[in-house]
């Protein structure tokens, strides 16, 4: 009888409930994992609140923090994640409760030496009044209205792989529509664009225009060192500036029917 004819039963039988084991730990993988891995690759940026399900399939309450405020999206955020063998990688769709829409849908995949995030084109409506959830001074403003949000296709270096400096910047388009404020009667006060600029190693930044309305936006800012800098005009149109003085006093120095928006140190 040879060497593995004589192994004791035992062993296989050891052996097959300890992979048994992994199997199932993988399989029933608990939802606070996925909250784990996003705070490790956030810096503690991102995290999942409340998590429930597995970490293939389960929700949570997404946070956001940075600049000394933290902003807990309303509803919840549900996710899948399934093995794609192609790639070595995962596909993930993400569905917040707060949209209605299609869900996000992205692959993790290996390519160029690191890991990159490729994502489908994507579109979601939210309303303002989730803003007043960050506190002073959004709850002080208590906009109102609806947020446009369209993300294009993605392919996103995750690791800074040496091929990231041949990735293509990203553009993230909010359009802000019939937008009003508790400190003014005047309803709306116009509809703006938000373009956000981001691209890998780099800070994102961020232009903001009037699409239309009585109140005029313009402003150019970004997130240097994660804090949030901001340079721009508010500027009421002058039929309409008794109606807008109180906000405009509230959005920054006043210059007539101009307040100057100035929020960090923009260069």
């Amino acid at each position: 009888m040879n060497a593995r004819g004589s192994r004791p039963p035992w062993r296989a039988a050891a052996l097959g409930a300890l992979l048994g084991v992994l199997v199932a730990s993988v399989a029933w993988a608990p939802a606070r994992w996925a909250d784990v891995a996003l705070a490790a690759a956030s810096d503690g940026r991102l995290r999942l609140l409340q998590p429930a399900g597995t970490l293939w399939a389960g929700s949570g309450v997404l946070r956001v923090a940075g600049d000394g405020a933290a902003l807990t999206l309303p509803g919840r955020l549900r996710w899948t994640l399934s093995p794609d063998l192609a790639t070595l990688g995962a596909r993930l769709t993400l569905q917040p409760d707060a949209t209605a829409d299609a869900p996000w849908r992205a692959t993790l995949a290996r390519r160029d030496g690191g890991w990159w995030l490729q994502a489908e084109p994507w579109q979601a409506q939210l309303d303002l009044a989730w803003l007043q959830a960050l506190g002073a001074p959004w709850n002080t403003f208590g906009l109102q209205g609806r947020a446009h949000l369209a993300l294009p296709a993605l392919r996103w270096p995750l690791r800074a792989p040496a091929a990231a400096a041949t990735a293509a910047p990203a553009s993230v388009t909010v359009e802000l529509l019939d937008v009003a404020s508790a400190v003014s009667p005047l309803r709306p006060l116009g509809s703006y664009r938000l373009t956000l600029q981001a691209a890998p190693g780099a800070a994102p930044t961020f232009e903001l225009a009037t699409l239309r309305g009585d109140l005029r936006l313009q402003a150019s800012g970004g997130w240097p060192g994660g804090r949030l800098q901001l340079q721009g005009l508010a500027e009421a149109n002058p039929d309409r500036l008794e109606a807008l003085s109180n906000l405009l006093n509230l959005l920054g120095r006043r210059d007539g029917a101009r307040a100057h928006l100035r929020i960090g140190n923009p260069a």
